[in-house]
């Protein structure tokens, strides 16, 4: 069995602040709540997709290497929460462009 530094209910915990901390600030940033229109293959990017997506993903790839910092990985929630906001505000059509065409 695999070893992690800190239990269930901690890690739930750290999700859990990770995604309210993500959304809270990309509403700050001025991202929209919901698309604009709720289609099917919308690229339009809301504080509730992709944002919490990228927050747990990315602390989940954390907690896999079992890198946990302080307070049983609590901090690293936070500076994940707060860059993952940051990344789909400002970085997100760099690194995942929209596809190009028509809409059909």
């Amino acid at each position: 069995m695999i070893s992690i530094g800190a239990n269930g209910f901690q890690l739930l915990m750290n999700y859990i602040v990770a995604i309210i901390l993500a959304i809270v600030l990309a509403l700050a940033l001025r991202l929209p709540l919901l698309p604009e229109k709720q289609i099917r293959f919308s690229w339009t990017k809301s504080a509730l997709f992709p944002t919490p997506v990228f927050a747990i993903g990315i602390l989940a790839i954390f907690y896999s290497l079992n890198v946990f910092w302080i307070y049983n990985g609590l901090l690293i929630a936070i500076i994940v929460g707060v860059f993952s906001a940051i990344f789909v505000k400002y970085l997100f059509d760099y690194v995942f462009p929209s596809p190009q065409g028509g809409s059909e």
